[in-house]
């Protein structure tokens, strides 16, 4: 199999268990809604914006080295272990003990009750980092998608479970410990704990070749973590428990374009850039990522925001009905999201990690300033504020792609045409829905109709609008059925 096509097939496995096992933790979240109020959730999820903070902060991009170095051996991968394991016992130290000061802050007094098994959560996850990542470089996407797959459903089981006996919001603590544990024991069955665990004579010329690589590369993913999590702490410490409740619903659906299909992306185009060593090759390759990428996470979002009254009438709670318009305010975000991540994967390849580290705080700085600047006008305009500094971000990441060959135009041509088609389809959707307005039936089937109607006009408008990007994805699709037919025959 070539190298193309090992990628596609990895973007293939992840995305789909990504997607997969995603769904079900929305449809365990719609279910949440009917047993925990929305400052419930808020209370969770203000003591994670402290825990995430120093669990991102102290991963000093290890794996990420382990990813991007494929040559690299097992006596790296030990000092990788050693690197995380230490610097995780400290980032938990902090969590206990900081745990009061935070919640003053954040004016979020249950930060003090959540925040210790919040940090245990994050260590069970922190010791299946190096496994994961090994897999990653071994390009052994199908099992980075069934331990994904595993880890969400085992989340949205215990979730819903411990919600329905009444636990309230340390129903999501414990799904988060659950969901960690599994994910870990999986991993330690797939992968042999000599990659990673088998002892060796630790060398300084090793430690610092990782940190000096990794630690940029860590210092830019906390900026980026703060950037989607350090917006839940300005409206829980702005607007209140319940405000947060609500706004973090609406980015969790915002984002699943970014989550289930960038982020999936990334994870395939680092350890597959790595192994290409012309540039001109690697050029060619992002742009095609980018089309390819652009020709379904724009339709996914431009979407969840054209049918975002419909889906929260049909699968929130009653008290959840403020979700819909921040939803509305914030449904493109993942298009400018995932395009962040294509080019913030091509520079880590590259070995550029200190402009990243620069750009991902411009952004964290923008995301928060911007929402400084429309609270004013209410949460909804803050939230505005997320989606136009997170466009900002991106024409600055492209932007320093230029010496590597790529120029602003080029990626816009990449995009434009996918985004183009999501027009009709957007108009398509208020379309049925004021026809829909006045025949009283019920929501779930309206937000059916909706997104099939979407679905269909889109799939025409691409292959109208983006023919030659529509049928690139097509033919790509083909020669993976194609490949598994042809190796299926032998076997008979």
């Amino acid at each position: 199999m070539s190298l193309a096509q090992k990628a596609a097939a990895g973007f293939l496995w992840t995305t789909g268990a990504n997607v997969g096992s995603r769904i079900l933790t929305i449809i365990s979240t719609f279910i949440l809604t009917r047993f925990l109020p929305p400052e419930a959730q808020g209370e969770v999820y203000a003591a994670l914006v402290f825990v995430q903070t120093f669990a991102v902060a102290t991963s000093l991009g290890v794996g990420q080295y382990i990813a991007a170095n494929p040559s690299e051996g097992r006596e790296t991968a030990f000092h990788g272990t050693v690197l995380l394991l230490g610097a995780g016992a400290l980032a938990c130290a902090i969590l206990f003990f900081g745990r009061f000061a935070a919640a003053d802050i954040l004016a979020a007094p249950s930060v003090v009750v959540y925040a210790p098994a919040l940090a245990l959560s994050h260590f069970l996850d922190r010791l299946g980092w190096l496994p994961r990542y090994i897999l990653v470089r071994e390009m052994r996407f199908r099992m980075v998608g069934l331990r994904l797959a595993l880890g969400e459903l085992t989340y949205a089981v215990t979730t819903v479970l411990f919600a329905y006996w009444g636990y309230g919001g340390w129903a999501i603590v414990v799904g988060n410990l659950a969901r960690a544990l599994v994910a870990l024991v999986f991993l330690f069955f797939v992968t042999s704990w000599r990659d990673y665990l088998q002892p060796c004579k630790l060398a300084w010329s090793t430690m610092s070749k990782i940190l000096s690589y990794g630690v940029p590369v860590s210092v830019a993913n906390t900026f980026h973590m703060a950037a989607q999590q350090w917006d839940n702490g300005f409206m829980v410490r702005r607007f209140g428990e319940e405000t947060l409740g609500l706004y973090n619903q609406a980015y969790r659906l915002a984002d699943l374009p970014a989550t289930n299909v960038g982020e999936q992306i990334n994870d395939v185009l680092v350890p597959t850039f790595a192994r290409l060593t012309d540039v001109e090759a690697r050029r060619r390759g992002l742009l095609r990522a980018a089309s390819l990428m652009a020709l379904v996470v724009f339709p996914m979002a431009t979407g969840i925001g054209a049918v975002a009254k419909t889906l929260v009438e049909a699968c929130y709670a009653p008290s959840y009905a403020g979700v819909a318009p921040f939803l509305t305010a914030i449904s493109a975000l993942s298009m400018s999201r995932s395009i962040g991540i294509l080019a913030g994967g091509y520079l880590q390849v590259t070995g550029r990690t200190r402009i990243f580290a620069l750009l991902d705080f411009l952004l964290v700085v923008s995301v928060l300033a911007f929402m400084w600047l429309f609270a004013p006008w209410g949460p909804i305009a803050s939230a505005i504020g997320v989606g136009v500094a997170f466009t900002l971000n991106v024409l600055f990441i492209v932007m320093s792609l230029r010496s590597e060959g790529i120029s602003v135009s080029s990626v816009l041509l990449a995009l434009v045409r996918p985004f183009l088609a999501c027009a009709p389809m957007v108009a398509s959707v208020y379309g049925i829905r004021a026809t829909m307005g006045d025949t009283g039936w019920h929501a779930g089937i309206r937000v059916g109709i909706e997104v099939l109607v979407g679905a269909v006009v889109y799939a025409g408008a691409a292959l109208l609008i983006a023919r030659k990007i529509s049928r690139d994805f097509i033919d790509l699709g083909l020669s993976m059925v194609r490949r598994k037919r042809g190796a299926a025959k032998p076997a008979e």
